[in-house]
């Protein structure tokens, strides 16, 4: 349960990663459990393992995407565009040229 919560909220990084983390300790717990036969969930914990894995590795990668974008969480929903107000004006322009021509 851990794993997929982890991985629904990988993007949020810190979630991402603790519950993927949590998943991944858990599941191996799981699993050595399972071997000695003082359980029967071996297959659940093996899932609990592998999307524990997933989540922290898509969080790793939420880290390069924010840090490439320059997105920072703190901006609420502000974003570091130079070209941001010309594109628009740009894609307008093109528009009613388009719409002239048909």
């Amino acid at each position: 349960m851990l794993g997929i919560v982890g991985l629904v909220l990988f993007f949020s990084i810190v979630f991402g990663i603790v519950l993927g983390a949590l998943a991944i300790i858990f599941g191996a717990l799981g699993r050595g459990k399972a071997r000695r036969g003082e359980a029967n969930n071996g297959g659940a914990a093996l899932a609990g393992i592998i999307i524990g894995i997933v989540a922290c590795a898509a969080s790793v990668v939420m880290i390069f995407v924010y840090a490439l974008t320059g997105v920072d969480e703190d901006d609420e929903g502000e974003r570091d565009e130079p070209y941001g107000s010309t594109a628009l004006v740009q894609a307008r322009v093109l528009a009613e040229d388009a719409a002239r021509g048909a």
